[in-house]
């Protein structure tokens, strides 16, 4: 998948990526214990929908965006909720494997990131969205386009904000996330 991102050639890396995904999709269910497997198929996913989004297949990108911020919440200590930050930092370090990111810190930003670029995503290609495409995650189930990328957004900047002041995520970190959900605004309106 690499050697295809590399040449630009999105299509072929989109290919690998969707095998590679049934792959870990498949050790997951295998090894349910094993939440290495959720971490993997959560990068899988994350990058799969850049590949997408860069082909122009917006319905392929926000299903992918999907399934990547699903496998990082089932991770995410704070479930999104800036709110819990704190306390999902004051938690034990999950075991997600050999070569995962273990800490709490590292698992919230995950998600976070995956929230910022599926709000991006959605809001990007709102106008391919079809009935049943909603969230599978209760905290956005049953909101418009407009509302759940805001909730989306809302959550991963003020997640960052809360990493910021009580990790080792700077600035720059936020301003990434920061910068996803304005252009998710500004496709919206």
């Amino acid at each position: 998948m690499k050697a295809h991102t590399a040449a630009g050639r999105w299509q072929d890396a989109a290919l690998a990526s969707m095998r590679a995904e049934r792959i870990v999709t498949r050790l997951q269910r295998d090894e349910p214990a094993d939440l290495g497997h959720v971490r993997v198929l959560g990068s899988t996913c994350y990058d799969q929908a850049l590949l997408w989004d860069r082909l122009g297949k917006g319905r392929q990108a926000v299903s992918a965006a999907r399934r990547a911020l699903w496998a990082y919440h089932w991770l995410d200590p704070s479930k999104g909720d800036p709110g819990r930050v704190r306390e999902g930092l004051a938690g034990d370090d999950p075991k997600v494997g050999d070569g995962a990111p273990a800490t709490p810190a590292e698992l919230m930003a995950r998600a976070a990131d995956a929230r910022a670029r599926l709000a991006r995503l959605l809001a990007k290609y709102q106008r391919e969205r079809r009935p049943g495409d909603a969230s599978n995650i209760d905290r956005y189930r049953g909101r418009s386009v407009a509302g759940e990328v805001d909730q989306l957004g809302h959550d991963a900047v003020g997640v960052y904000e809360v990493l910021v002041e009580t990790s080792h995520y700077g600035q720059e970190d936020l301003d990434r996330v920061k910068k996803q959900y304005e252009a998710a605004l500004q496709h919206l309106y």
